[in-house]
């Protein structure tokens, strides 16, 4: 008997795109085009624990019947998501963590806080913005040494935990911004999402023949260019977060940050 497709609910599917960071569970390369698979093929079940993030090829790999030609089976499936949703979590907790250490003077609010809308404190954000240009130039060194490694994997790997970690700065600025400012989600949504979309958008215009055609070097080109995005998201949420403050350096602080 042919089981009948029932659409995937908006909020459902974006809990569990936003819980894979927007990545296939698998192969784990961002930017790609992705899709949800159900793990135990039955396109009704739409529960979140049947539901699995994938790119298209890997995809096509829990498609293929009979032998040993398919590669993904549902046991898999699952074995790889749990791991990369574990992987996940840890990963944003950690960048969380190393950011909000940085602050200055006073300890910023964890990641779950906010400050009501017109109450945010002008102080403390200040000496943290003033701190950051360190921190960026320390994050840095430690990735220059997997970057000049030449090999493709720590390369790319090296590039994803720099943008973790800007990615944790921009969520210790967002304390300091009305609640109101992202919408109906949390800022950690609100960022994963926009830094998923560079990367879609830079393997996008990588590949004019299609999706798998650049070969292994896009991961780097792409990488390397959602580096240079989420840079200046930093600085740009930075500096509006420091306003008229007539003590911020606006001509010092982003020849620092860029230096």
């Amino acid at each position: 008997m042919t089981k009948v497709r029932t659409t995937i609910p908006v909020d459902l599917a974006a809990e569990v795109m936003f819980s894979s960071d927007n990545t296939c569970c698998i192969c784990r390369e961002r930017g790609k085009a992705l899709q949800l698979h159900h793990i135990d093929e039955d396109p009704s079940n739409n529960v979140e624990a049947n539901l699995a993030l994938l790119c298209l090829e890997c995809h096509n790999d829990t498609q293929i019947q009979g032998g040993f030609g398919r590669k993904l089976n549902a046991a898999l499936v699952i074995r790889y998501r749990d791991e990369w949703l574990n992987r996940v979590d840890t990963r944003r907790e950690k960048a969380d963590e190393l950011a909000i250490s940085r602050q200055v003077e006073k300890a910023i609010p964890k990641a779950n806080a906010s400050f009501p809308a017109g109450n945010v404190p002008r102080d403390t954000p200040l000496s943290y913005i003033n701190s950051l240009p360190v921190f960026r130039s320390e994050l840095r060194k430690q990735a220059q040494v997997e970057w000049d490694s030449g090999v493709t994997s720590r390369m790319v790997i090296a590039s994803y935990n720099y943008i973790d970690a800007l990615q944790g700065i921009l969520m210790a600025l967002a304390q300091y911004y009305s609640p109101k400012q992202f919408g109906d989600k949390s800022p950690q949504e609100f960022f994963s999402e926009a830094i998923a979309a560079r990367f879609a958008w830079h393997r996008a215009h990588a590949e004019p023949s299609g999706p798998g055609t650049g070969g292994t070097i896009i991961n780097i080109v792409c990488s390397g260019n959602v580096v240079t995005d989420v840079e200046r998201m930093v600085e740009e949420f930075a500096m509006s977060l420091a306003g008229y403050d007539d003590r911020f350096d606006w001509k010092g602080w982003p020849e620092r940050w860029r230096a």
